[in-house]
């Protein structure tokens, strides 16, 4: 048999993988694996033993026979009513169990809400810094990010979100609390935001993942307050019952919304784990549960103090208590690196066994700042990375 050789060697990667870049926050961690005595302030994954009764769940419902079979494409009914009525209570939603999705955590959510609502060239509004992946995913869809600058509290700049409204806009993503920064958007924020999508007929993707971790007396408002019709929450089981290997988290949306996301969701994964929505479903709303949200706040405010009193004692770095999630956004005072953030960054994990993620992973506007997170390390490893990097300063 004769065999046929190619002349050119063929090009096997889709063009809209072109855009993308591997995470910098998953290559520090990566990085981080086999060396001894590092501390990790990287990856942004809490680290609270997940709470007794939801462990009992699910060693209970590993005898559940329907617990091994696929769900409903969108979830299993009785979590997803749950989940309704907790959020008809706090904001009057006229939801059922079809306005809710089970999704194989919120970033899959995520994955299925932009895919299911973007055409190409649509812009849609993000914050600057953001999580990674919020300019990522609008671009694989063909879509355009168009980057919020945010002020020196790391609140929306309304000005700035008006003037970058155009007729190709379509939505816009909100993260309060937020990552990387820590910051808690206002109620009045939230509200003028809210309003300005009413009026311009846009959707809002509201990432509230660390919605239970705030603390300093802040509130979290959610944009469904406000803008009930317009608003899709994002939220996820891994934050808030501290499970991130679960994979678990949801959507709520209207209508007009959740009709084309349910759409696509199967498409992506048929259902997700059932097993582990049954454990869910069996805690959710219990009495543990509501104090556990309570704990885990504790926790994160405690690492949020103990990591403001440290790091504002190293030299060329300034921070600002966080008042959300579990992240802190230090400022690095360096007039003659082009990138201070990624250079500092660097040099924590070579001469001091630091795990940082650069500021520029969030966005081109703080390439000056580095992210801290203390969801994973203890008061004690704060400290200590803290005092390594104040001997190399």
């Amino acid at each position: 048999m004769q065999s046929h050789t190619p002349t050119n060697e063929k090009n096997w990667e889709a063009d809209r993988l072109k855009i993308l870049r591997p995470s910098g926050i998953r290559k520090m961690f990566e990085r981080a694996q086999g060396i001894e005595g590092v501390i990790s302030l990287g990856i942004g994954a809490p680290d609270v033993t997940p709470p007794n009764g939801l462990i009992d769940a699910l060693k209970i419902q590993t005898d559940n026979p329907v617990a091994h079979k696929y769900s409903l494409n969108s979830g299993i009914i009785p979590l997803r009513e749950k989940i309704a009525d907790r959020y008809k209570e706090r904001y009057g939603f006229d939801y059922d169990s079809k306005n809710v999705l089970i999704s194989t955590g919120g970033t899959e959510f995520m994955f299925a809400a932009l895919m299911a609502l973007l055409n190409p060239k649509d812009e849609i509004l993000i914050p600057d810094p953001g999580f990674v992946y919020y300019p990522s995913m609008p671009k694989i869809f063909g879509a355009v990010p168009v980057p919020l600058n945010l002020d020196d509290n790391f609140q929306i700049n309304i000005d700035d979100l008006v003037e970058k409204l155009t007729p190709k806009t379509k939505g816009l993503i909100m993260n309060s609390p937020g990552n990387p920064t820590g910051a808690v958007y206002s109620r009045e924020i939230v509200k003028q935001i809210s309003e300005i999508a009413v009026d311009n007929n846009l959707f809002i993707l509201s990432d509230e993942v660390y919605e239970y971790m705030i603390f300093q007396g802040y509130e979290h408002h959610s944009f469904a307050e406000f803008a009930p019709e317009n608003t899709i929450i994002l939220n996820s089981f891994s934050k808030s019952y501290c499970v991130p290997g679960w994979r678990i988290g949801f959507g709520l949306a209207p209508n007009q919304f959740m009709h084309s996301i349910s759409k696509l969701h199967p498409f992506i994964v048929a259902n997700t784990n059932t097993l582990y929505q049954f454990a869910i479903n069996e805690f959710f709303g219990t009495t543990e549960e509501q104090a556990y949200f309570s704990k885990v706040s504790k926790i994160m405010e405690d690492r949020n103090e103990v990591t403001y009193e440290a790091f504002n004692k190293i030299p060329s770095v300034s921070l600002n208590k966080s008042h959300g999630s579990f992240y802190s956004f230090p400022k690095v005072s360096d007039s003659i690196s082009t990138n201070p953030g990624e250079v500092y960054v660097e040099r924590a994990f070579k001469e001091a066994k630091v795990v940082l993620v650069p500021g520029s992973e969030f966005g081109d506007s703080r390439n000056d700042h580095f992210r801290i997170s203390y969801g994973s390390a203890s008061t004690e490893e704060i400290k200590e990375a803290a005092e390594r990097l104040i001997a190399i300063s």
